[in-house]
């Protein structure tokens, strides 16, 4: 089997730059945003590609404005940074939540435990949390005999450390572009204005059949690139793959139309923006599959919805939304428990604080993906 270069390689590791770090800043007040900014905000949730020339013609000024603003948004880490979602189940990953709790542990060490987190190549989440489960983590692999080999690098290590652990297999996970932050136009309005990325594309009802057999090595650095960088240009990509600008937009599109890409977004600091990273993790009761259509359907269409995970284990699901304080989160609760009382079992719900890592793809997933699809080539000579 041919062996992945060191170009490869260097792709897929491509820097030191945490995906998706949101630290609170040790000295800084909330930032006010005003109406441009939410504006922009709110285009780039919808879709993060979208060009900025485009935005300035929507919101009616100039690109030079709407530029410079925007690069203000990024240096001060209000959005942090731009990406694709990614349906992984259809590459055939597997993965897995760690929900991890320790004994009275110096600060000093949690921070090098954290570290090692971070280093291990099959770790694709890193968040710190409120409650019983101090650290959330998540770990993926394409082959399941590698379950407990990998379980035991992450807890073998820090088992003096860990009061106590409990791990759940993920069914589904996937992202909503942040609207919490932005209190402009609703996105169908917008999609009235702007001719967005791909929309057709995206849009379609239509479905191409998918096989793991279609991809090529060039398709898996592709994803990985446009994932973390969801606004790359085309020729950008093309420079790092060798291809044409033409060849990766052709790419692009077969990878939507498939399904494994499902859009693209940006991330937001909620430090900075005064808001509280919250997840409810929820158990249903035993409920036909049209109450639970519209479960789904009223918490997807709530502004402060970002992210669903589906698991098997304790919890079916766990919401995260984003609140500007203790209250909202409360009366969210209250509402979603009266007009789902058939519904809901039980729920239980934590606040997030640092998130140290995310990504669709982690660096060990990659590689095994592109030895896979280089195993199929070797099969084919």
């Amino acid at each position: 089997m041919k062996k992945i270069s060191h170009q490869e390689r260097a792709l897929i590791n491509g820097g030191s730059y945490r995906h998706a770090e949101i630290l609170a800043p040790k000295h800084a007040s909330p930032v006010r945003l005003d109406a441009k900014d939410r504006e922009i905000i709110s285009i780039l949730a919808v879709n993060s590609r979208t060009p900025l020339s485009q935005i300035a013609k929507a919101l009616q000024t100039s690109p030079e404005v709407i530029n410079y603003r925007y690069q203000q948004l990024r240096q001060k880490r209000i959005i942090t940074d731009t990406f694709t979602i990614i349906d992984v189940n259809l590459l055939g990953v597997y993965r897995y939540c760690a929900y991890l709790q320790f004994h009275a542990t110096p600060h000093g060490k949690m921070e090098s435990i954290i570290n090692a987190f971070l280093q291990n190549k099959h770790i694709n989440w890193v968040i710190e949390t409120g409650g019983k489960w101090e650290i959330v983590l998540m770990f993926e692999t394409i082959h399941l005999n590698k379950y407990e080999d990998i379980l035991d690098s992450i807890i073998s290590p820090i088992k003096e450390f860990l009061n106590d652990y409990m791990v759940v297999a993920v069914k589904n996970f996937t992202h909503k572009g942040p609207q919490f932050a932005s209190g402009a136009k609703k996105n169908k309005e917008r999609k009235s204005t702007i001719r967005f990325p791909y929309s057709k594309e995206l849009q379609s009802r239509k479905h191409q059949q998918f096989y793991l057999t279609d991809l090529d090595g060039k398709d898996i650095l592709l994803l990985k690139m446009i994932h973390e960088d969801s606004r790359m240009p085309l020729i950008s990509l093309g420079e790092k793959l060798g291809l044409s600008k033409d060849a990766v937009d052709y790419r692009i599109k077969k990878l939507i139309i498939s399904k494994i890409i499902k859009g693209f977004i940006i991330r937001l600091n909620y430090h900075l923006l005064n808001h509280q990273y919250t997840t409810t993790m929820i158990k249903f009761r035993g409920i036909s599959a049209k109450r639970k259509a519209e479960f789904f359907r009223y918490i997807f269409e709530d502004d402060r919805f970002f992210a669903l995970l589906e698991q098997i284990g304790t919890w079916d699901i766990s919401l995260m939304m984003f609140f500007s304080n203790a209250k909202n989160l409360r009366d969210f609760l209250i509402t979603i428990k009266e007009k789902f009382s058939d519904v809901i079992q039980s729920h239980e719900s934590v606040i997030h604080f640092d998130q140290y890592y995310y990504t669709y793809l982690c660096d060990g997933v990659v590689e095994e993906l592109m030895e896979k699809v280089k195993k199929k080539g070797d099969k084919k000579v």
